[in-house]
């Protein structure tokens, strides 16, 4: 008994850091069968693992009775972003007026550098990679700020977002467009310039929240599409996604 729950155990945590790193895309479902091959094992600790992540709120049941990667609906989005939008703003105006100049300096030179490598062509950007390289500006932009309070709050927002947010840094052009975002934003911040930072920061905040909710409408409908659910989009089974890389970008007309 003990082994078979520290098997479930191990399976659990493994599950919960691919769904919430987004290695498994929202919507698709998890087998036991596959995923009992791959962890090499019985069914039985698969599924109180798949069990606990249900409990968890990391998995939901589709009416066939499926379990998948849940896709927050887009009412929470919108409330999300809602209060990500009035944190951000306060963060710029604070960071404007009493942020380090010091810190700032080097977020400015950093982000110059990631659009040089960018252009460049050397930038390994897609995904994961890149919403972690985002959130990471957005922190440290916070920091400078002093707030501890608007932080924690970023940071929780931060974790309920980033499953979606993956999908959003697939295309270049995005990963082009947040970079030229960024840079605008530190240097109105470092200007003082708080009216424009917090609009510059409020311009970006919005279209993040424009693909993070077309990226929700793209996955339910997906969820009742009849086709083949148990595949992954690269053809690989959902159970055994992507392990240790960002998952391509799920194709528009393949519905879950």
């Amino acid at each position: 008994m003990a082994a078979r729950v520290s098997q479930a155990d191990l399976i659990y945590e493994q599950l919960r850091e691919r769904v919430t790193r987004g290695a498994i895309p929202v919507g698709y479902r998890l087998v036991e069968q596959q995923l009992a091959a791959e962890f090499h094992t019985s069914r039985t600790p698969v599924r109180e693992a798949l069990r606990r992540l249900e409990g968890d709120g990391h998995l939901t049941r589709d009416p066939g009775g499926g379990l998948r990667a849940r896709v927050p609906s887009v009412r929470a989005m919108r409330d999300l972003y809602d209060v990500r939008l009035s944190i951000e703003e306060l963060i710029v105006r604070r960071a404007a007026t009493a942020g380090d100049r010091g810190t700032l300096d080097q977020l400015e030179q950093q982000w110059q550098e990631l659009a040089a490598a960018h252009r460049a062509g050397l930038l390994d950007s897609a995904g994961a990679g890149f919403v972690h390289r985002d959130e990471a500006f957005h922190v440290r932009l916070a920091e400078t700020a002093a707030n501890e309070f608007a932080l924690d709050v970023l940071r929780e927002i931060g974790d309920r977002i980033r499953i979606l947010r993956i999908y959003d840094f697939t295309d270049e052009e995005r990963i082009a467009a947040t970079i030229a975002e960024h840079l605008e934003i530190v240097r109105a911040v470092i200007a003082g310039d708080t009216d424009v930072a917090a609009s510059f920061m409020r311009a970006h905040i919005q279209r993040s929240a424009n693909v993070v909710r077309e990226r929700i409408c793209e996955a339910l409908a997906r969820m009742f599409d009849d086709g083949d659910t148990h595949r992954a989009p690269d053809g690989d089974a959902a159970g055994s996604v992507v392990h240790d890389q960002a998952p391509t970008r799920p194709a528009r007309m393949q519905r879950r």
